[in-house]
């Protein structure tokens, strides 16, 4: 008995005509029907009565549809789990991260699975949310990680992944250097250096504002954090962004914001119909494993 032999019985058992079965499987109805023969005389009883043209299960049919059934899903399974060992071993993982990404958890995740699974290929790219969305839709990237804004197309799912506050970043120019916690209306009117107008950290900012009848004074717009940190360190303008991007900067204080909704969300976007290799399912758990013991303090 041959594995073209379950597959030729059970399209038959499906589509109950020998005609149909040849034409799904390709091949001609002889070499079905002879194939068919050779099946029943390994087994030693009819699988199929032949009824003029038409044809019909027989008992014994039916009890081994079920168990060919059966033995046709565990071996798919078993080559499933092979291919996802041999993933493991010689795969290739691409994945779209938030621009940020280097003043995240992040890179000590990816030294984490390299170190585990050395002969898998990671391959980085950072974008925007509209790009990892093309990027998921097209096939171009396995999986992304995205902040502040949730996925739009009905074919993403997202897992959240964190959540923090945003801060208020100064220099020592400025006179809120080393300040206490201040409420949001304290920012109404001070000059502050944010990212261009509609990119996702922007929108945020300026819905929270708005939410309170303010509006955020923007004096000048830079598509670089390390620009913008750079500019605050020697000037009395100040920023507003996640406390992860000061990381290792010299020269600067944060200030906590007493607003509950200006915090910044990060989530794991998938495809909804493409398949989740086992490297990303490992990856993405260990992303979430290592935001979970590291998560910052929520202030309110």
């Amino acid at each position: 008995m041959e594995l073209r032999h379950l597959h030729y019985f059970l399209k038959i058992a499906e589509t109950s005509s020998f005609t149909q079965a040849a034409a799904a499987l390709r091949v001609t109805q002889p070499t079905l029907s002879h194939q068919i023969k050779q099946l029943e005389q390994e087994i030693g009883t009819p699988l199929f009565d032949r009824i003029g043209r038409s044809i019909q299960i027989t008992e014994a049919g039916r009890i081994f549809r079920n168990h060919a059934q059966r033995a046709l899903h565990e071996l798919e399974s078993g080559l499933a789990s092979l291919n996802e060992l041999d993933g493991l071993m010689h795969g290739h993982l691409r994945i779209g991260v938030f621009r940020s990404f280097g003043n995240s958890l992040l890179p000590a995740v990816l030294a984490d699975f390299h170190h585990a699974h050395p002969g898998v290929r990671l391959s980085m790219q950072q974008m925007s949310l509209a790009d990892m969305e093309i990027a998921l839709s097209s096939g171009d990237i396995d999986f992304a990680i995205t902040t502040y804004l949730p996925a739009t197309s009905e074919k993403l799912v997202s897992e959240e992944l964190f959540t923090e506050p945003l801060v208020l970043a100064v220099g020592p120019q400025h006179e809120f250097y080393g300040h206490a916690p201040i409420h949001l209306e304290a920012l109404a009117g001070m000059p502050l250096i944010l990212r261009p107008a509609g990119t996702p950290s922007r929108q945020l900012i300026e819905h929270c504002f708005a939410a309170r009848g303010l509006a955020p004074r923007v004096v000048m717009e830079m598509g670089s954090g390390d620009a913008t940190l750079a500019t605050i360190r020697c000037s009395q303008l100040a920023t507003i962004c996640a406390g992860r991007a000061l990381a290792g900067a010299q020269g600067l204080a944060t200030v906590r914001i007493k607003a509950p909704e200006l915090q910044r969300s990060g989530a794991i976007l998938w495809h909804t119909d493409r398949h989740r290799p086992k490297a990303a399912v490992i990856l993405s758990q260990m992303a979430r494993h290592a935001y979970a013991q590291g998560r910052p303090h929520e202030s309110g």
